[in-house]
């Protein structure tokens, strides 16, 4: 039975928190035993389970306790696939504390291009080609926009020419192809499969957020289905595109208006307008469950997360759906298998050294002569 009183609920990881942010931490029966934190490295990935952790929970602006939106999907196919889902500020920070391989992030879905959705793949590609992400592109997908220059590859293209002098400076001790972005655009407007590769399936439908160009993604593979709304309003598109079973729905949930402006300093008008133009309030984003029904709902890119706030969050949601679900934060960790969907938050160091993993791809490096008036510059050391 769903526990429904949020004073219950435990309190966030900054403030001494070590559970998930729920009444319902457990879905059905799982096969096996959780540790009560997810701990890197010490769980391998199981065959046909898909393994979700939130790297970016959170606002446009970055905190310590919150880094801009980011989901990652780890993949139980052969491949192990690693599928990242928007790359905002600081979330890539947290993909380093979960000692994954650094060459195996190279495939990246962006919902929109709002800033704070995509401002680390200048760091995945330029900075994490040189410890280890080395094989190939990063190959991004992302929506349209109404004309060219709003959509994903203009986009794409301007990160690469801004990135000229990175690239240049690699000279021939880094693969070159490691430091190119290959797009893939497609339609905002359409709902139509834009992914399949290794036994997953990804869908794209549209979203109503700021201006058209906004979109969503269902994450099918070995019979579980994920599905994340990217940001959005409570929308039909999302709940047409969610039909069968899912197993987890992840839908963008902001505060109520008055808690808002209280926790951020806006003013009420203005936190009224952010919410009611492009953001899903706690009441609506219960609407949506409860059309979906899925086994497991999570609320994510809640700005200011204070422990004042969720109770507020978890009591005007509560008016409309009574389902289980969870406030995610940052490394919030959902395992999700046939049997059952696990919710816990991972136990991570701030300091991990990059793990390249396993080459893909065989590069000699080599490296490049020094300008030439470097040679009266440079201080003698022996």
């Amino acid at each position: 039975m769903t526990n429904n009183d949020p004073t219950s609920l435990p309190p966030p990881t900054y403030a001494g928190g070590t559970r998930a942010i729920t009444t319902t931490p457990i879905v059905g029966t799982p096969r096996r035993e959780y540790a009560e934190m997810y701990v890197p490295g010490a769980e391998p990935l199981e065959d046909g389970e898909l393994r979700i952790t939130v790297l970016g929970s959170g606002n446009p602006w970055v905190t310590r306790a919150q880094a801009s939106g980011s989901i990652l999907v780890e993949v139980g196919n052969p491949e192990r696939d690693l599928l990242l889902f928007d790359a905002g500020s600081g979330s890539i920070a947290n993909y380093g504390s979960l000692k994954l391989p650094v060459n195996l992030l190279d495939k990246l879905f962006l919902t929109h291009l709002h800033a704070d959705h995509m401002a680390d793949l200048i760091t995945i590609s330029g900075s994490f080609s040189k410890v280890g992400r080395a094989d190939g592109p990063v190959r991004v997908w992302g929506p349209s926009g109404t004309e060219p220059r709003l959509g994903t590859r203009h986009f794409v293209e301007a990160i690469e020419e801004a990135l000229a002098w990175d690239t240049a400076a690699a000279g021939g001790a880094i693969n070159p192809a490691s430091l190119k972005i290959v797009v893939n655009e497609f339609h905002f407007s359409q709902t139509a499969v834009i992914y399949e590769e290794n036994g997953v399936k990804i869908t794209s439908f549209p979203v109503i957020h700021a201006l058209s160009g906004a979109v969503g993604y269902r994450i099918d593979f070995a019979g579980l289905t994920v599905v994340h709304s990217g940001d959005t309003r409570a929308g039909w598109p999302l709940v047409y595109a969610s039909k069968g079973n899912v197993d987890l729905l992840i839908h963008e949930c902001f505060p109520p208006a008055a808690a808002l402006a209280a926790a951020s300093g806006l003013s009420i008008e203005r936190a009224t307008m952010a919410l009611n133009a492009a953001h899903t309030a706690p009441k609506a984003a219960g609407k949506v469950f409860g059309l979906v029904k899925p086994r497991m709902a999570a609320l994510w890119h809640t700005p200011m997360l204070a422990p004042q706030i969720v109770p507020m969050i978890f009591a005007e949601l509560r008016t409309v759906y009574d389902g289980p679900v969870v406030q995610t934060q940052d490394l919030t960790v959902f395992n999700v298998t046939k049997e059952a969907v696990v919710a816990r938050q991972a136990n991570v160091s701030d300091q991990v050294a990059p793990i390249p993993g396993q080459p893909r791809a065989p590069f000699t490096p080599a490296l490049a002569p020094p300008p030439a008036w470097w040679a009266d510059a440079l201080i003698p050391i022996d």
